[in-house]
């Protein structure tokens, strides 16, 4: 897994010296709301911690890769992204972000997000990169959106997610698109 440099964020492999950045937001109820996994205990963010060191292999469908978000300044993570090898026929991938939210508001996950997406088209050579996003999730579509990321389909009550049925937009983009943007 190659590190990815931005500005001000180093994205790189989680280390279990993380679990204490990790912790602050995978505990937060507001912060995992849209997240595929629940409220965690330190003692549950160190056994997906272990688990995601254990699982880095990327050369299939359903591979995943994850990121920490590290700020080059001060060493700490404040957010991570997922890299999910959805097609290797296809060449497609799925993106997914999630950030402390005391740092929201500042164009961090939006310059993380963008480096995880040009590196899915240079680095991997997917075709085509997706993001599946909760309707309710204002901020995750506000990013989606600033990422000029084209939104293509809305699913409607189409999975039983935390207690109920949600309903989600697609949001994608070519590799054609975005490098062409640059």
């Amino acid at each position: 897994m190659k590190d990815l440099h931005t500005d001000r964020l180093l994205l790189r492999q989680m280390k279990a010296s993380d679990a204490q950045d990790l912790f602050e937001y995978q505990s937060d109820p507001e912060t995992v709301k849209y997240i595929p996994w629940p409220v965690r205990t330190m003692e549950q963010v160190k056994e997906a911690l272990d688990k995601v060191l254990k699982d880095v292999k990327f050369e299939d469908s359903g591979d995943y890769l994850n990121y920490a978000w590290e700020l080059k300044e001060t060493g700490k993570v404040i957010g991570q992204s997922n890299l999910n090898y959805i097609s290797k026929e296809h060449k497609r991938a799925e993106v997914g972000w999630v950030i402390n939210p005391n740092y929201v508001g500042k164009g961090l996950a939006v310059e993380a997000t963008r480096a995880l997406i040009n590196s899915a088209f240079t680095d991997h050579d997917f075709r085509r990169v997706v993001a599946y996003i909760d309707i309710e999730n204002i901020s995750s579509i506000k990013l989606a959106k600033a990422l000029d990321l084209r939104q293509e389909a809305t699913y409607v009550e189409d999975e039983w997610f935390k207690g109920s049925w949600t309903s989600a937009y697609l949001f994608a983009v070519l590799k054609a698109e975005w490098l062409s943007r640059k």
